[in-house]
């Protein structure tokens, strides 16, 4: 495997947190297939699209009518069970990409108890907070999945 992709030094990001009662085998694909991520990501809105192919060099997308955003990427690194490096994408309403594109970095490391999620995103420094409150709420639906 090449050299695991890691956010350059320097670059603004944002780190959050969360722990889910499951094995890093059974989150892995709620993060990666349209099935998985219908189960939990926006379930709010009852008209998100999900469309993956996860495999390095593919793609994603997630689009919301009725929230009127969405957001799109590609893969740059898997692997499984353990790691997710994809670039991020906003989308707005008329599916115009809204920012430069960011990186996302999701690494999953299992204890004896569950699986610890951290996501690391970049951006700009004052879009931070947001995407913070953000991944905070997705965590969030994630762990009470697992509550279910």
């Amino acid at each position: 495997m090449d050299e695991r992709i890691q956010v350059p030094a320097g670059v603004e990001r944002t780190e959050i947190d969360g722990f889910v009662m499951a094995s890093a085998d059974a989150v892995w694909p709620l993060w990666t297939t349209a099935l998985g991520l219908e189960q939990w990501w926006w379930p709010m809105f009852d008209d998100t699209r999900y469309e993956t192919d996860p495999q390095e060099g593919g793609w994603y997308r997630f689009h919301t009518s009725t929230g009127g955003f969405g957001v799109q990427g590609r893969y740059l690194q898997l692997e499984p069970g353990r790691r997710i490096v994809q670039t991020w994408d906003w989308l707005g309403g008329g599916e115009e990409l809204q920012a430069d594109e960011q990186l996302v970095i999701v690494d999953f490391i299992e204890t004896g108890d569950g699986t610890h999620v951290r996501v690391t995103q970049t951006g700009p420094i004052d879009e931070l907070d947001d995407l913070r409150e953000g991944w905070q709420d997705c965590l969030t639906r994630l762990e009470e999945h697992f509550d279910d």
